[in-house]
């Protein structure tokens, strides 16, 4: 397989795993705790390989796990004592961990851990770190350890995907039920943080955060259903990593820098564009509330002014309502399309319809 190849790999097995278990923790409101634990792990992975006197994927997982696990316990600690909100336990504990994590790396002796290669990662050597049984050069490292955590990530969530669906959802409903959503929650945080441990050793940790969050997040715009969230998160994180490869490629820059800002990017996009939620979809509909109201007060001072046996012209809607001319005009046209007003010469009036709707507007 080409170094090409087994790059992508990584990038797509990363993007999906860690996708797949964001969207649980956007929708849970924890997105800053992926965060928290891609960071914090490094504290156990250095302990882990201190340990062993090496990097060996085992204890390193083991240890980066771990240290997972007692960042949620640490959050989870400080924030049920009432005194802190859960970001603020998170910003507490997340640097004081990482910091002890940066100050053993720099004190590793002769153990190889390379301290930009923690934040940055180096995808670009992931072909070069091949596992062997026996004697025999099986093929990548990184493929083989993220595909298999793939499959326990799709066996997690399809065993406990009801469970994780309520206790996301409601907690009170879980506990009724007797779903234990305690337990459920460090369940996903181990899963978590399993996940940011084998990925943190091939891409780094802004990789991983993005990864987790950005997909996760695009994915909540889009859909109100969560089975075709998690889908979505995954297919948007695959894409940001093969397009961001591709761009870094092109570009001579950072891979790992390429695929998180083609995330942000394609964050971006979604952020605009969404059909229901997008900034645009958002504007044309406060837009549209606006102009209906609008056209209500103009149905109102027409009601008014004909009991009173005014003449209503355009000018004098603008003069009374404080309106532009061009905008009294687009709502007396859009009443005429509702067949709510009539005009005659430069006499405006309401119609039978119009005056019952404006009836309303005016006894409410």
């Amino acid at each position: 397989m080409s170094s090409d190849l087994i790059i992508i790999g990584t990038a797509v097995l990363v993007a999906a795993n860690c996708a797949s278990l964001g969207a649980f923790l956007v929708l849970r409101q924890m997105a800053m705790m992926s965060d928290a634990i891609s960071h914090a792990v490094l504290l156990g992975i250095v302990i882990a390989v201190f340990m062993v006197g090496g990097r060996e994927t085992v204890p390193v997982i083991v240890g980066g796990v771990l240290s997972g696990i007692l960042t949620v316990s640490l959050v989870e600690l400080l924030y049920r004592t009432g005194k802190l909100k859960q970001d603020s336990s998170i910003g507490i504990v997340f640097p004081f961990l990482f910091a002890i994590g940066v100050i053993l790396v720099t004190q590793a002796g002769n153990v190889h851990i390379d301290a930009q290669h923690v934040l940055y990662g180096s995808i670009e050597f992931v072909p070069f770190d091949t596992l062997y049984f026996d004697d025999l050069n099986i093929g990548s490292k990184s493929l083989w350890v993220l595909g298999i955590l793939a499959i326990t990530n799709i066996s997690f969530i399809a065993i406990l995907y009801k469970e994780l669906k309520i206790s996301t959802f409601d907690t009170s409903i879980a506990v009724g039920v007797g779903l234990m959503p305690m337990l459920i929650h460090y369940l996903l945080m181990v899963m978590v943080a399993t996940t940011a441990v084998v990925a943190f050793e091939s891409v780094g940790a802004i990789l991983v955060i993005a990864f987790f969050i950005v997909p996760a997040s695009g994915a909540y715009l889009l859909t109100d259903r969560l089975s075709r969230m998690i889908m979505l998160s995954v297919a948007l994180g695959v894409v940001s990593a093969v397009i961001g490869y591709l761009i870094a490629i092109l570009a001579d820059v950072s891979i790992a820098g390429s695929m998180a800002t083609t995330a942000g990017i394609v964050f971006g996009l979604i952020w605009v564009f969404a059909p229901n939620r997008g900034l645009i979809s958002r504007w044309r509909r406060i837009s549209k509330q606006r102009l209906e109201i609008d056209v209500g007060i103009l149905l109102t001072h027409l009601y008014n002014e004909t009991k009173l046996q005014h003449t209503v012209t355009l000018s004098s809607i603008s003069g009374a309502l404080g309106w532009t001319t061009a905008y009294s005009k687009k709502l007396c046209d859009t009443a005429k399309e509702k067949k709510l007003l009539q005009q005659n010469d430069q006499n405006l009036s309401l119609t039978e319809v119009g005056s019952k709707q404006a009836e309303q507007y005016a006894t409410n």
